[in-house]
């Protein structure tokens, strides 16, 4: 066998053509499919980088499954073969080499069928959520939750201070309906109060007519002059003006009623304790100084 300046890695790669015939046609028509086309923009790209590239991203990919392992692996084959430049040699090196196992998996290296595999799955797995974009999800789920909370103990204090506002409402209006009663209250015991005062002025005012009065009863007083003479001395009518001042004293203790019932209601409004208040007196003319029986005779 004569000496290559080629890596020994490509003196065992075979040709196309030294393969098994369903393999490559499987090849063929696995990556003749719309869907499976490459960008046509990675065709200006010099085939050095992709590689390169490929083995970047292989590096940092260690999440790969066996499935998808032998699937490179075998893509890799195929992509030797199409690199050999010697394919006769390669082609007897391959008819006396054993089959090769990999190390990553114990099955024997899979067909060109495995290549055929539906790609929804492989684009559902590169679509899957990476740690890092769950993690960042999990920090904008806990901040909202940490807002909400901070905006539930708003309206938590908010909702305690409107219900000690209305609580101190609710008393303030309890304090002005009680006033409110109270300034009936004194408004009806005023309105008796004057009452009061109208009757003490009105039996004042029919003492005096009634005072008034009885001088047209002098003549029949003098034709029983007589009489009078007979009597002892304290036993007399008193004159007009012991009856006038008899009759304004009357009155005078009946307004004086009425004072202290002004008194009685004035302490009762300032210590908030209602009391009884007395009731005032009408003077009438029967207030004067009761009359024996000798001078009602007389009249």
């Amino acid at each position: 066998m004569e000496s290559s300046t080629y890596p020994p890695r490509l003196d065992q790669l075979s040709p196309p053509h030294s393969l098994p015939e369903h393999t490559w046609e499987a090849d063929m028509a696995h990556f003749s499919s719309p869907s499976d086309v490459h960008d046509t923009s990675d065709d200006a790209t010099p085939l050095p980088q992709r590689l390169a590239k490929i083995a970047k991203m292989v590096s940092q990919n260690t999440d790969v499954s066996s499935e998808d392992t032998t699937t490179v692996h075998h893509c890799l084959n195929t992509l030797e073969a199409l690199l050999d430049p010697r394919p006769k040699l390669t082609q007897e090196v391959v008819k006396c080499r054993p089959p090769r196992i990999y190390p990553e998996t114990s099955h024997p290296v899979a067909s060109a069928a495995s290549c055929s595999a539906p790609m929804e799955d492989r684009a559902a797995s590169a679509f899957k959520p990476s740690s890092s974009q769950l993690m960042a999800l999990l920090n904008e789920a806990t901040t909202l939750n940490a807002d909400l909370h901070q905006r539930r103990k708003e309206s938590s204090q908010i909702y305690d201070l409107l219900k000690r506002e209305r609580q101190g409402l609710s008393r303030r209006i309890s304090e002005l309906e009680d006033e409110a009663h109270e300034l009936e209250t004194d408004i009806v015991e005023g309105s008796a109060e004057r009452e009061a005062l109208h009757g003490t002025v009105r039996g004042l005012e029919a003492w005096i007519e009634g005072w008034q009065k009885e001088p047209k009863l002098g003549a029949s007083r003098q034709n029983k002059a007589k009489r009078w003479m007979r009597r002892k001395p304290q036993e007399r009518y008193e004159t007009d003006a012991e009856a006038l001042l008899e009759g304004i004293t009357a009155w005078m203790r009946g307004w004086k009623d009425v004072e202290e019932g002004f008194r009685v209601h004035s302490a009762g409004s300032e210590s908030g304790v209602k009391k009884e208040k007395p009731r005032p007196r009408i003077c009438r003319k029967t207030d004067a100084k009761p009359r024996i029986k000798e001078d009602s005779d007389i009249q």
